[in-house]
């Protein structure tokens, strides 16, 4: 597949806190879908009390999913919300770190339990986001 962009328009941009306990992914989506956002920037900073994340086989094409009951920071997050089966879907990617300083990296998935989330939503308007199955890599791609 070649490389292609498109122009968006900036939007609304949201801000939010999630409720501890509550899932990062389900809570971020369920935010997006209330407020009619179908593709944005995301940000967060904040901890997590259970991560869930994967990491990317690319000779298998298979994500193998990795969680930790640790509580950790989240030091870095950055992703984008588009539709999936017509509805908003969360990709990011996280790194978390420990109280050692160590790191653990990847795919966010559901079951990231929030201890504190500071949410920052920025919407793209004037284009449709939809993620469907690429043939070269098995990912849902734009």
């Amino acid at each position: 597949m070649e490389s292609r962009f498109w122009e968006a328009s900036p939007g609304r941009t949201v801000v939010g806190r999630l409720a501890t306990g509550s899932d990062l992914v389900g809570e971020i989506e369920r935010m997006c879908a209330e407020m009619d956002i179908r593709a944005a920037w995301v940000s967060c900073v904040g901890a997590v009390q259970r991560s869930a994340f994967a990491y990317y086989d690319q000779e298998e094409k298979q994500y193998l999913e990795i969680a930790s009951d640790t509580h950790h920071e989240m030091a870095g997050f950055v992703g984008n919300i588009s539709l999936r089966d017509g509805r908003p879907s969360l990709h990011a990617h996280a790194s978390f770190g420990d109280r050692s300083g160590g790191t653990l990296t990847g795919h966010i998935l559901p079951g990231c339990t929030v201890w504190v989330a500071e949410v920052t939503l920025r919407e793209m308007t004037g284009i449709e986001l939809e993620r469907t199955t690429d043939e070269i890599t098995g990912l849902a791609l734009w």
